[in-house]
């Protein structure tokens, strides 16, 4: 349940503060680029629009109407790519957290003895009902965890039978 909230959460940071999101998801180097971005877009907008400084005092609604409409739909919209990136970036993180948890679930089912003569297909299915892919241990590329061998290596996967 933990993991479903990730994606979202990092999104919402990253609506709140450029960045937020991606170091929320230890993703630093992402989170340095899209804060320079925003930070450094909005820096160059305002000189480019040539904005007369703010008066601090004033009202949001005059602050708001001091920035012109290019200015602020721009940085909206770099603020909205980061919350997108920062959310398939998260999914992407909890997707990859699954299959090396299912694939740890396997190596254990079968080191412990528990051999059924398949491999644990059951634990590696995902919400959508597709099967999940494992890492070889041997050449590192995924391959189908319905069979017993690496489609790319020819070698037995971990829980393989040894015949």
């Amino acid at each position: 349940m933990r993991r479903r909230l990730l994606p979202p959460l990092a999104a919402f940071l990253a609506m709140c503060f450029p960045g937020l999101g991606h170091l929320f998801l230890r993703r630093f180097g992402r989170a340095v680029v899209w804060h320079t971005t925003i930070v450094g877009g909005g820096i160059v907008l305002y000189v480019l629009y040539d904005v007369e400084p703010i008066d601090s005092t004033a009202s949001i609604a005059d602050v708001s109407a001091a920035v012109p409409t290019d200015v602020l739909l721009t940085l909206g919209l770099l603020i909205v790519l980061s919350a997108i990136d920062a959310l398939l970036v998260g999914r992407a993180t909890v997707a990859e957290a699954r299959r090396s948890d299912a694939t740890a679930a396997a190596i254990r089912q079968r080191a412990s003895g528990d051999d059924t003569g398949a491999a644990p297909v059951e634990a590696l299915i995902d919400e959508d009902d597709e099967a999940a892919s494992v890492e070889c241990p041997t050449c590192g590329r995924e391959t189908d965890a319905e069979i017993d061998f690496c489609h790319w290596c020819t070698e037995p996967l971990p829980w393989a039978e040894d015949e």
